[in-house]
């Protein structure tokens, strides 16, 4: 049977997106030829990578930059004239986009059509293939809809085979609304699958909160709660993933509320499934959940979930005082005490996790598959089940069939005939796409699973290669690192021990086939640094030493290293007070009496010292008085200064910054709340601290036009807890 999903956007993130994805990748599992059309083109691969046997057909090419951009595709110029208005992509549909939905809904030769949101699925009702099921999906609630949506969707129903929701009741709602449609409405929870990492420990003192940044999600709420745990326990902390328009302002509130020590923005990850894995706590504070997606992430990660009772899923799933607990919406105290409550009894927090785990084990995408099946058998659908001997398969149409058993033979004939001389250029000039393929390096395509252990080190399994005669290189320049692959039963594994020495800088992570030395960059599908959550950076031999695995832009391995003598590593900033106060350990050599920290203007040899230096065994304190700052500060306007910080100590030179942990870049993630103070002249000065790209700390520093009124960068410096130094041990 061949089922086709029509997505607005298949190359984004989503919750509409992942559990397409799942559902198709569950499909295709059980045998059925599985297409996802695109309506738009957004990059050059999907954010969410589609299971073995997911075919991706985009209908329009959106990215501008792109050569196969389609110039006819200009919504501003040539708005849909089809697509529903009140529906999100309008702003995203035009003529073009118009036409070549139309288009493949009237040439698809799928057997059951699927449409995953209101827009899409009034067009498959009135375009859709009469001689396929037309399946609608919601993937909110009829509720959340503007009443524009709501009108359009019900009248849309009538005309479908079926439609699904992700909630019992929201299946209940639509059938109330439409009393006299005889479409078959049926709740499918989402699938979501058991993810391929290592669970949570427990042990990470963290909370992890995933979704868009949107006012649906009420992390503000969240953020309340979040102070009150503080309070209690300030050793706790909370990760908020994600991105959307309100992450300006939570990173406000988090500054004004004096949390950004505790609270990060860690911005949008995929895949997300090993971030849960450096929580022992998930929380949801949402107003209303479809579903709940993110819910048995979390549980399949072994996570408790805190979450509000609101409508509709979170009630569908938790298990209260089970599996998590169900707070009252709106109530941050409440949220507060829940979270605390696990935070205090690491037994109960266990016991929960266990059973969250179990809970999600009923929410997989073969689960959903099967619930999709029967509906689809229920309606008359095509594919009559074969005997139980073959579990999960189907019959499969004639012309699948055909088509697989004749692309199976085509392939060494074709490279047969690009070896030949007489052949090749003939081949190459009918088939292109096909002869780039087959003479790619056959059966060389490297990726790579790459976890932190508890010891330091980082285990890299390889798979995608075909051959034991191969290498991890880690190459810097002119540096390289090669390290033997051995094999195991499903990978190659390669493992970066402490006794590897690394320069500071960042590896990038080749595999090399050594009998014919071809090479190829590692594409890395995940990893995990759990394990790096509150690590330290160790002395390693003599060099102070941190390494990250990551993840690059173009979806590559790599290893950002920080090597040196000596370091501070910085556990708090603070701009209140009259001067910018940082704590921190100090790793690689004691300091002596004389130790100073140095200003230095960046690009210039401009430099000031502050002996405001306080030092009890490891740990330091400084001060930079915003004097000091002010007094030297040239740049007004739309200019800017900035300063880097290090210290001296006997003349040695050492870095301050914050380098251990799992976080590579945390100039996003670990903002600082500015300062402002008032320069010698009168003029406003404002100070801002913040983390470089190689999370060193420096300064920013410029001249601004003074508030009429106490501003919110006023009242941070006002709520900051001022760090007296006076008084340490």
């Amino acid at each position: 049977m061949k089922i086709s999903f029509l997505l607005f956007n298949a190359y984004g993130i989503g919750g509409t997106i992942r559990s397409t994805m799942n559902l198709a990748g569950a499909l295709a599992e059980a045998g059925h030829e599985v297409e996802i059309a695109s309506v738009v083109r957004t990059r050059e691969h999907p954010a969410l990578k589609p299971a073995p046997g997911v075919r991706i057909l985009p209908l329009v090419e959106a990215r501008r930059g792109s050569a196969a951009f389609d110039p006819e595709y200009d919504p501003a110029a040539s708005p849909s004239q089809l697509y529903l208005r009140a529906d999100g992509p309008y702003a995203h549909s035009s003529t073009l986009t118009d036409r070549r939905i139309v288009e493949w809904l009237n040439r698809t030769d799928a057997d059951v059509v699927v449409g995953t949101r209101p827009g899409i699925n009034v067009l498959l009702a009135e375009y859709g293939p009469r001689h396929a099921l037309r399946i609608g999906q919601e993937h909110l609630t009829h509720s959340m809809h503007k009443p524009a949506i709501q009108s359009a969707q019900d009248k849309a129903i009538a005309a479908l085979d079926a439609f699904t929701t992700v909630s019992y009741a929201d299946a209940e709602c639509y059938r109330d609304a439409l009393p006299g449609v005889d479409t078959e409405i049926r709740c499918i929870p989402n699938g979501v699958p058991v993810p391929d990492v290592a669970a949570s420990t427990g042990r990470n003192k963290v909370v992890v909160a995933a979704g868009r940044l949107i006012s649906v999600k009420n992390y503000a709420l969240l953020i309340e709660a979040f102070g009150h745990v503080v309070a209690e326990r300030p050793d706790w902390s909370l990760r908020l993933y994600g991105r959307g328009r309100l992450a300006g302002r939570l990173r406000e509130q988090v500054m004004a509320a004096g949390l950004h020590h505790h609270v990060r923005l860690m911005g949008a990850v995929a895949p997300i499934e090993p971030e849960w894995s450096k929580g022992s706590i998930a929380a949801v504070s949402s107003n209303a959940e479809s579903f709940g997606m993110t819910l048995v992430e979390a549980m399949h990660a072994g996570l408790p979930v805190v979450a509000t009772d609101c409508p509709y899923g979170p009630g569908e799933i938790i298990d209260d005082g089970r599996d998590g607990y169900l707070v009252q919406p709106g109530d941050p105290k409440a949220f507060a005490a829940a979270l605390l409550d696990l935070i205090e009894d690491d037994e109960r927090r266990h016991a929960m996790a266990e059973a969250a785990k179990a809970k999600a084990l009923t929410f997989t995408p073969r689960t959903a598959a099967e619930r999709f099946l029967d509906l689809v058998a229920e309606l008359g659908g095509p594919g009559t089940p074969v005997p139980a001997s073959v579990p999960g398969r189907v019959r499969r149409p004639v012309r699948s069939v055909v088509r697989e058993r004749v692309g199976t033979f085509a392939r060494p004939v074709l490279r047969a005939s690009l070896r030949s001389p007489v052949l090749a250029p003939a081949v190459r000039t009918l088939m292109p796409g096909r002869a780039k393929r087959l003479t790619r390096a056959p059966g060389f395509h490297p990726a790579a699973r790459t976890r932190a252990t508890p010891d330091g080190g980082i285990v890299v399994d390889i798979t995608g290669v075909h051959t034991p005669q191969a290498a991890l290189l880690l190459r810097r320049g002119d540096d390289t690192l090669r390290l033997p692959l051995r094999p195991e039963p499903e990978s190659l594994r390669a493992r970066i021990g402490r006794d590897h020495v690394l320069g500071e800088g960042e590896w990038t992570v080749y595999v090399e086939r050594t009998d014919d030395g071809v090479r190829r960059r590692a594409h890395s599908l995940t990893v995990e640094t759990a394990e790096l959550v509150g690590r330290a950076p160790e002395l390693i031999g003599d060099q102070v030493t941190s390494r990250i695995p990551r993840t690059t832009g173009t979806g590559h391995l790599a290893v950002r290293t920080w090597a040196r003598p000596a370091h501070l590593e910085i556990g708090t900033v603070d701009t209140g007070g009259s001067a910018l106060i940082v704590e921190g350990r100090i790793v690689g050599r004691p300091l002596g009496d004389d130790t100073v920290v140095v200003a230095a203007r960046r690009g210039e040899d401009t430099a000031f010292e502050s002996a405001e230096v306080v030092v009890s065994g490891d740990h330091v304190w400084f001060s930079v008085p915003y004097a000091d700052f002010a007094e030297r500060c040239r740049a007004t306007g739309e200019g800017r200064e900035l300063w880097d910080l290090h210290l001296v100590d006997g003349g040695a030179r050492i870095p301050v910054g914050r380098i251990g942990g799992d976080v590579v870049e945390r100039k996003g993630t670990d903002p600082v709340p500015p300062a402002f103070h008032e320069g010698a002249g009168g003029q406003q000065v404002r100070i801002g601290p913040y983390f470089t790209a190689a999370n060193a700390l420096a300064v920013t520093v410029r001249e601004v036009t003074p508030p009429s009124q106490p501003g919110r960068d006023a009242v941070v410096n006002a709520q900051a807890t001022e760090v007296r130094m006076s008084g340490v041990g």
